[in-house]
């Protein structure tokens, strides 16, 4: 009896312990950082990535792709589209 009310007890202190990182993840915020990159596309086939801005948050990304989004409207020898990669 002793023996499997120990086993019990040991099982839950280490499944305990096994949640307490996760829980305490995801306790903290989202403080995620982004890279806006911009991709061009000319009529000869070169290509290229430059990266717009670097260390950009979370709620930051959709203004500038909205912003990236309203630049296509305007015709250009170019073709461009933007996009985010986490840092």
């Amino acid at each position: 009896m002793k023996s499997k009310l120990l086993s019990g007890v040991l099982a839950a202190a280490v499944a305990a312990l096994v949640g307490v990182p996760a829980v305490a993840a995801a306790a903290q915020p989202a403080s995620q950082l982004w890279t806006i990159v911009v991709h061009f596309e000319y009529a000869d086939g070169f290509n290229y990535d430059y990266p717009l801005r670097t260390g950009v948050p979370t709620s930051e990304v959709p203004g500038y792709l909205a912003d990236c989004g309203r630049a296509h409207q305007q015709p250009s020898v170019v073709l461009f589209r933007c996009f985010p990669i986490p840092e």
